[in-house]
């Protein structure tokens, strides 16, 4: 799992994926994360309905990240949904 103690204060896990059993052995976790400070601006704007409030706190440093084996973030994977994530299964942070 994701060490948080390892993450910097203003990002935010979201969510992980774990691999299946069944997949290749060299798999590794992935982690959503999202920038607090960006959510947290944003919180205004997205109360009053603004599409541009939604796309805002996934900017910055919000996306998909590979964990490494001592639970720090490693690759940055994209904003964007990986195909990967296909082959996993999401877990309580």
């Amino acid at each position: 799992m994701v060490d948080k103690s390892k993450l910097s204060a203003d990002l935010w896990l979201r969510m992980v994926w774990v691999p299946q059993a069944s997949t290749d052995p060299d798999d590794r976790l992935i982690a959503l994360v999202v920038d607090r400070k960006r959510f947290w601006i944003s919180a205004i704007p997205m109360t009053l309905g603004l599409l541009a409030a939604y796309r805002y706190p996934r900017g910055g440093q919000s996306g998909y990240y590979e964990v490494r084996e001592d639970g720090s973030l490693g690759d940055f994977l994209g904003s964007q949904i990986p195909a990967a994530l296909k082959g996993m299964r999401p877990t309580k942070r």
